[in-house]
């Protein structure tokens, strides 16, 4: 099982393809925060705005945890988190959504490891 929160409301998921229809639904929201828990163990989060997206990955509760890395860029992009809060974030670390939505599906089905084809940076 994958706890998934999207937006602030939490889900339990036992399948990929109950997973696959929630990701349908969720990529059509331009603006979103998006969590991926295992249960006492690993976690992987999406931040979307619009065309940018990053990731998340923390290891398990307390870590500071790793951050997607994308193409060298200058600048920031606001997203809103599930909270209402926003949020500033380096460009540098938005990849492109369908690797975003790739690495999750990759999480999901490895119940908590981390996507090692992208590049990731601690944070």
């Amino acid at each position: 099982m994958i706890i998934v929160t999207f937006n602030g409301t939490e889900e339990p998921m036992y399948e990929i393809e109950k997973f696959g229809a929630a990701l349908d639904r969720f990529d059509a929201q331009s603006l979103f925060e998006l969590w991926l828990n295992v249960p006492g163990g690993a976690s992987l989060s999406m931040l979307r705005n619009d065309e940018h997206a990053f990731l998340m990955y923390l290891r398990g509760l307390g870590d500071s945890g790793f951050v997607s890395v994308g193409e060298e860029a200058d600048g920031s992009v606001q997203y809103t988190l599930g909270n209402g809060q926003v949020d500033e974030y380096p460009l540098s670390w938005c990849i492109p959504l369908e690797e975003c939505y790739k690495a999750l599906a990759y999480f999901f089905v490895n119940y908590g490891m981390r996507p090692e084809w992208l590049r990731w940076q601690a944070s």
